[in-house]
């Protein structure tokens, strides 16, 4: 049977090249539920969501990995984020219809997507790539092949209810069979939508790899959990200045916040403002050492 909202992760005991397989159904469906999507607008996401997830545990830091795309298309915004926790979640806003026959930049009205890896106790690293292809499996094949780094392949798929994503790596070491990579990316390349959101990752390889020496591992478990708290948002509030804060308090009655990830209020009065900005200016006295 197969398991849900999980990652899981195999190598080919062969050949220097390991894999990394994602299902999402309960975590992805919430995301879905808050972006409030249909039709291609939704597969991107459910893309981009996968792709993550994938990134982030084949990586196998201390930290999360963000993929953003912001542009003038008629899907003008999209973050999606996975963390070391198997925590995911992510946003896309759309502004008009999108016509099927459009790549990714004219559904995006950009020409490059972001992609953040942040790991503790290191200093944030972006990529820029340019955005190519119809859908996330191109865009990021291209930014791999590109960018000087391991050969990567995506295989994606998503519906409302499901989304599940498969990835194919080489990595450093000798092999004694030189057509190893091409075969393995030709086997893997037969799979059907259906079946990479359908079958256990047991029948699946299975099926594909039936052939080959595999290794599959321990899986882990997905979920979605956004990091909005009312402390952040207050932290954003000082932001904005005390004159400026006042100013909307008046206007309004209240400050009223919501997070575009969970769609969590959070509501702030006068007396709240007043409260976040006199701890700001609170004076803790620093510590010295003897």
């Amino acid at each position: 049977m197969k398991k849900l909202d999980q990652s899981h992760r195999f190598l080919f005991e062969e050949h220097p090249i390991r894999g990394q397989y994602v299902t999402l159904d309960k975590s992805w469906q919430e995301i879905a539920q808050q972006a409030g999507l249909e039709g291609r607008g939704l597969t991107l996401l459910g893309e981009a969501v996968a792709a993550v997830t994938l990134l982030a545990d084949t990586l196998k830091i201390e930290g999360s990995v963000t993929l953003q795309i912001r542009g003038t298309g008629p899907l003008g915004l999209l973050v999606v984020e996975a963390n070391s926790k198997q925590k995911i979640r992510g946003i896309a806003r759309q502004s008009s219809p999108i016509e099927e026959p459009m790549d990714l930049q004219e559904v995006f009205g950009s020409d490059h997507l972001v992609i953040t890896i942040k790991t503790k106790g290191a200093e944030p690293y972006q990529g820029i790539a340019p955005l190519r292809g119809s859908n996330f499996s191109d865009a990021l094949e291209y930014y791999f092949d590109t960018s000087e780094q391991l050969a990567t392949q995506f295989w994606l798929a998503c519906d409302r209810q499901n989304v599940s994503g498969m990835l194919i790596q080489k990595i450093p070491g000798r092999t004694k069979d030189d057509d190893a990579w091409n075969r393995v990316i030709h086997l893997a390349s037969t799979v059907t939508d259906e079946e990479l959101k359908t079958n256990s990752l047991a029948d699946l390889l299975h099926n594909l790899f039936h052939e080959e020496a595999v290794r599959l591992f321990d899986s882990r478990d997905i979920g979605f959990s956004c990091s909005c708290s009312r402390e952040r948002t207050a932290a954003m509030l000082l932001t904005l200045g005390k004159a400026e804060a006042d100013d909307i308090v008046e206007q309004e009655g209240a400050i009223s916040v919501t997070c575009e990830f969970c769609n969590a209020t959070y509501n702030f009065d006068a007396i709240d403002v007043e409260q976040v900005f006199s701890e700001r200016e609170a004076v803790t006295p620093s510590e010295t050492t003897h």
